[in-house]
């Protein structure tokens, strides 16, 4: 048996104390550190180390002390701590992150999710559990010497005086070592032991009772200088830390829920974290009790002059976050809140964060009032405006800086008007500080020159835009207009006649023009001057050779008169068309149907008598010239006279049995052609009888002849007059005379007397045959399959001179060419009027009278019809062929008025040309058609005498 020397124990009260341990009293204050020293770095007893044990022990006779250790434990804000931890985890923020309120800030969400995967412990309040198990008081040896011995492996420390087992603790001095002997056993105790509710740990080796740090199985706990295994908050002076041990004395490392506050552990060092920390990539605050701080937060007091926020989980968020339905931003790098106008590149716009305390960092929408400058900003966007922007129903101006703008604006080479509330305007504006009226247009602009608002026309000057009031020249359409000076139609452009400043003037109705000179208005004529005030009473006209009178009486004020007027008691007679004062004349009255004479000096004569060219007349007190009734030549006038004095007028027949006509408008009879109610008559240009049948119109001075009607009306159109069909143009009734084409069909009206042709008749050498209608006869047929429509090929009518005859060229027959000219003429631009062939049939492609394209340009244009001749081997078909070409040849030569003779003389002589004289005597270099005609014995001799005297 082994025998140890063991120290001894004093008794206080039930409290056992060991003489070499020092009783140490400890405040409760954590301070706050950032130390991060290991906890498995200190192996001495804590000096600062606060806890409160209870130990039990047996009574002794030597001085007595109670030993109090106080544990650490941690406060929060929270008036309502938890009883029980829960699991808790730490979401990523987005971009929108959950409002926390301030007065929440260290409550812990339940049940969230964990992004950063850091497990937060499961723990027990800082209060530690107590051990229900009764406390046991064992008796302890109080010999002055024991020995340790060993038996069965087992240490004993057996009194020396008694030899009995001591049990309890036990100070072994001479090892430097307090142990543990069980009462049940007397054996010495390792590991972990309950010893009245104290959880103490004893070297499994020595049985050294643990104080201070220790390091068991992986895990750091901590043990007062009693032995007693602490839990809660612990403040370990010497490495600046405060740690936190759970109720099993584990100490606790990284995300922990303690006290109703989340706390983060140092993961290496244990020490609990108090200020800003970076975890993880996220920076926390946490207060100087360690709690995790949530929701604004300012960071004055930690050394940074900045307000940052962190969300739920405690981050700090940066950017942009709505929170609690605001919108805040961070700097993206500091975290830190912005306040006042800020740019958000992201989004390239600048917003604005209130300075107002009671919503400080919340972004600005709508109308603000900032530093005494109204700006808007978007409603939904929050970004400032600048530049136009419609809001409501309204238009308004920023500057690059937001700033709202009033007064006059130029944009874009445009002005604006902005009112005092920044309101765009339209309409009509005065501006006070210039004295004009402008106007701006439904965009806000401000316009120039005229411009038709609710229907008025304004005009506007075309540099200052200051609307015009008054006489105006317009430069541009050359007049002077009126805008009205009265309040009620300010600026309105006037019309019609108006009085200014006691004179008349008269604007056009429609332009606004003032009237200048002669003007007829509502069939009155007028006369202003070139002002335009209206003129009253005698004018000379026309450089003095009319003299007018406009009417001074306020019922016709201005009005040109006419015919007698009496004028300031003399009378006087003006031209009742021109208003021309007559002097030295005869006049008629279309009133009263009577003749007077006005003198020289264009007074009426009156209740005189008055020689005329030496003849003399008398005139009546009313000044109507006196005359027996019947036909009467005055001055040269033949006039007719009723009873009464009365002239007639209008179509009269003479006793000599003449029908004339006397003019409505001077009584005088009329000669020569006569447009009469809008017909034409024609009057002997000697004694003024009204002429009927055909006339020719040469001594009248028209190179036509037309035919009156019984009742002397000219007449127009297709007439049968005693059987015979006559046409007069439709226009100006000329007789027609010659050939006439009416759509497919031709008709010939006879050159000496106009009549339509019926029957046989040789015309320019050619015998035709026409039937009952006048339509002629043919002796061949033509197909029009191939005619061109209207707008193809040439318009233009081809001068009279030459018929030319082609053959096709190739081994090919008529409707194959004439299908290629109808084809192909936009392209090969090359076609003639008629194409023969295929046994004696007749194509049409151009139409006969206008220019074709197959001879060149001076031969085409002077060839009304152009032939060509299909090919063939076949003599029978090729003899039909020929006697249609020489059928078709001269049928078109007669009615073209084209000599019969073939290719005589030279490019000035007109007649019948083969291309080969076309080609030798004009352009080109085509012999056709005599090669081709040759092959069946026709000669260039046979064919003129062909088409002279025909087949």
């Amino acid at each position: 048996m082994e025998r140890k020397t063991h120290y001894k124990m004093y008794k206080a009260g039930k409290n056992w104390v060991f003489a070499m341990l020092s009783t140490i009293a400890l405040t409760g204050v954590m301070a706050m550190s950032g130390n991060t020293a290991k906890a498995d770095t200190v192996a001495q007893s804590l000096t600062e180390q606060v806890a409160k044990v209870d130990t039990t022990s047996a009574t002794t006779t030597s001085t007595q002390a109670t030993t109090q250790v106080e544990k650490a434990t941690n406060t929060t804000n929270e008036s309502n701590a938890a009883q029980t931890s829960e699991t808790t985890t730490i979401e990523q923020s987005g971009s929108n992150v959950g409002a926390t309120n301030s007065s929440q800030n260290n409550k812990q969400a339940t049940t969230t999710s964990i992004a950063n995967k850091d497990q937060v412990s499961s723990t027990q309040s800082s209060t530690t559990q107590k051990s229900e198990e009764p406390k046991v008081e064992t008796p302890v040896n109080t010999a002055d010497n024991a020995s340790q011995k060993k038996v069965n492996d087992n240490w004993y420390l057996v009194d020396n005086n008694t030899g009995k087992n001591l049990t309890g603790f036990q100070e072994i001095k001479d090892q430097n070592k307090v142990v543990y002997y069980a009462p049940s056993n007397a054996q010495m105790q390792y590991g972990w032991q309950n010893i009245n509710n104290n959880k103490y740990y004893f070297d499994k080796f020595n049985g050294a009772m643990t104080t201070g740090q220790r390091n068991i199985d992986g895990s750091w706990y901590l043990f007062d200088n009693q032995g007693v295994m602490q839990t809660g908050f612990q403040r370990i002076a010497n490495q600046n830390k405060t740690v936190h041990y759970d109720s099993n004395g584990k100490m606790q490392y990284g995300w922990q829920w303690i006290d109703n506050a989340t706390r983060y552990f140092d993961t290496v060092t244990g020490a609990m974290t108090t200020g800003q920390k970076n975890i993880n990539n996220h920076w926390y605050l946490f207060d100087n009790n360690g709690a995790m701080q949530r929701g604004f937060q300012n960071l004055k007091a930690y050394g940074q002059d900045k307000t940052v926020y962190y969300n739920k989980d405690g981050w700090m968020l940066y950017g942009q976050q709505n929170i609690g339905g605001h919108w805040y931003n961070f700097d993206k790098v500091t975290g830190k809140m912005s306040v006042g106008f800020t740019y958000l590149t992201d989004q390239n716009k600048k917003v604005y964060y209130s300075e107002v305390k009671d919503t400080l960092g919340q972004m600005q929408y709508g109308w603000q009032k900032i530093n005494n400058n109204e700006y808007y900003f978007d409603t939904v966007t929050g970004a400032m405006t600048t530049g136009q922007k419609n809001i409501g129903d309204k238009s308004y101006l920023f500057n690059n800086q937001g700033i709202m703008q009033t007064g006059q604006k130029n944009l874009n080479g445009h002005w604006y008007y902005f009112a005092k509330d920044g309101s765009m305007q339209t309409g009509f504006v005065y501006i006070d500080d210039q004295d004009k009226t402008v106007y701006y247009a439904s965009n806000g602009q401000m316009q120039y020159g005229q411009k038709n608002i609710g229907g008025h026309w304004y005009n506007f000057d075309k540099v200052t835009g200051k609307m015009s009031i008054g006489f105006t020249h317009l430069t541009d359409q050359n007049k002077t207009v009126y805008y009205s000076e009265d309040k009620a139609k300010l600026g309105q452009m006037l019309y019609g006649f108006q009085t200014i400043s006691g004179k008349t003037y008269y604007f056009d109705k429609v332009q606004g023009t003032v009237a200048t000179g002669e003007k007829n208005i509502n069939n009155h004529w007028y006369l202003f001057d070139n002002k335009g005030v209206m003129q009253v009473g005698f004018h000379d006209l026309d450089g003095g050779k009319r003299t007018v009178y406009y009417s001074e009486a306020k019922s016709n004020y201005g009005q040109m008169l006419y015919g007698n007027q009496v004028i300031n008691g003399k009378n006087y007679y003006f031209d009742t068309t021109t208003g021309a004062m007559r002097k030295g004349t005869l006049v008629f009255d279309k009133t009263n149907h009577t003749l007077s004479y006005v003198t020289s000096e264009g007074l009426v004569a009156k209740n005189t008598k008055y020689k005329i060219n030496n003849v003399e007349y008398v005139f009546n007190v009313a000044g109507v010239l006196e005359h027996l009734q019947g036909e009467a030549n005055i001055a040269g006038n033949w006039y007719l006279f009723d009873n009464n004095n009365h002239v007639l007028i209008g179509f009269q027949t003479l006793k000599d049995g003449r029908k004339v006509y006397y003019s409505p408008n001077n009584a005088q009879m009329q000669y020569g052609q006569q447009n009469i109610d809008g017909h034409w008559y024609l009057f002997d240009k000697v004694n003024g009888s009204m002429q009927t049948g055909f006339k020719d119109l040469t001594p009248y001075g028209q190179n036509k002849t037309v035919y009156y009607a019984t009742n002397g009306q000219m007449q127009y159109g297709k007439q049968n007059i005693d059987g015979h069909w006559y046409l007069f143009n439709t226009f100006d009734g000329a007789m027609y005379k010659g050939w006439l084409m009416s759509g497919n069909d031709w008709y010939y009206y006879n050159q000496q007397n106009g009549q339509l042709q019926t029957g046989s008749a040789v015309i320019n050498g050619v015998g035709y045959n026409f039937d009952g209608n006048g339509k002629q006869i043919l002796n061949y047929s033509i197909d029009y399959r191939y005619a061109l429509p209207a707008g193809k090929g040439d318009d233009e009518t081809a001068a009279n001179n030459y018929l030319i005859l082609h053959e096709v060229g190739t081994e090919s027959g008529a409707a194959t060419n004439a299908r290629y000219f109808h084809d192909t003429v936009d392209t090969n631009e090359a076609y003639v009027t008629f194409v023969v062939g295929d046994g004696g049939k007749v194509y049409q492609v151009g139409r006969p009278g206008q220019v074709s394209w197959s001879a060149g340009r001076v031969a085409n244009h002077n060839a009304p019809v152009q032939i060509e001749l299909g090919r063939t081997y076949n003599s029978g078909q090729f003899w039909q062929d020929y006697v249609t070409y020489v059928r078709v040849a001269r049928d078109m030569a007669g009615k073209y008025g084209i000599p019969l003779t073939l290719d005589a003389g030279g490019a000035g002589t007109r007649g019948i040309k083969s291309h080969y004289w076309v080609t030798k005597n004009i352009w080109g270099d085509h012999v056709d058609p005599y090669g081709y005609l040759s092959r069946f014995g026709v000669t260039q001799a046979k064919l003129a005498h062909d088409l002279l005297y025909g087949v």
